[in-house]
């Protein structure tokens, strides 16, 4: 009888091995390769790490040393008795410049007529056309007028309009002195009106300069008349 034998049985085959030796060295090989390179990253990211620490080191050290000298060059701490006496002459300029300012009524404050500014502009009105200003200096309850004229007979009547103004009440108004420019005696050109007057110090018409300031009014006996 025959029979049949089959060599391609699976039985009888090799084995196969999926991991193998040399699959696990050639593993085993990767794994260090790649802890190797993690390491040396690891280690410069390190050493970089480091050098920006010293870097901030140094940085606040000279920043630290700068300010001890910063703080070692500041003034000793003043007495607070020492700020006071000081602040003191300070508040009251401040408090005078206050009261000058509300006095004088920069807004326009005040009744009508009875501002400084009124004064001042009654000044500019009324002002002869025969005589005129060089200096005009003025301040509540006084005014100063340095000033020159063709004809002293026009300034008794604009001083006596001057006078009657509301803010210069109980003051009077004084020709301290009156005098020819390029008369014998005086000193035509160092006089500061010729500044203003200019040929009118030669001309043959002659130029008074005069010089008027208010003064608390003398009672009636005591007075000595205006201009002189």
């Amino acid at each position: 009888m025959a029979q049949q034998i089959n060599l391609l049985t699976p039985i009888l085959l090799a084995p196969r091995r999926y991991f193998s030796a040399l699959t696990m060295l050639q593993a085993t090989g990767l794994l260090l390769v790649a802890g190797l390179a993690a390491a040396l990253w690891l280690q410069q990211r390190d050493r970089s790490a480091e050098a920006q620490h010293q870097q901030l080191m140094a940085q606040y050290a000279a920043e630290r040393q700068q300010l001890m000298v910063a703080r070692a060059s500041l003034p000793a701490p003043l007495d607070a008795a020492t700020v006071q006496q000081q602040l003191l002459p300070l508040e009251m300029g401040n408090a005078e410049r206050r009261a000058l300012l509300q006095t004088l009524g920069a807004d326009g404050g005040g009744k009508a007529g009875q501002r400084n500014s009124d004064l001042l502009a009654l000044i500019a009105r009324s002002l002869p056309e025969s005589a005129w200003l060089s200096e005009l200096r003025y301040a509540p309850g006084r005014v100063e007028l340095i000033g020159g004229t063709l004809d002293t007979a026009v300034l008794r009547p604009w001083l006596a309009q001057l006078a009657a103004h509301p803010l210069l009440a109980g003051q009077e108004l004084s020709a301290l002195r009156v005098e020819r420019l390029g008369a014998p005696g005086t000193e035509a050109s160092n006089n500061p009106l010729l500044s203003r007057s200019g040929p009118l110090a030669s001309a043959t018409v002659p130029v008074w300069a005069f010089r008027v300031v208010s003064a608390p009014a003398l009672p009636a006996s005591a007075a000595t008349g205006g201009l002189r």
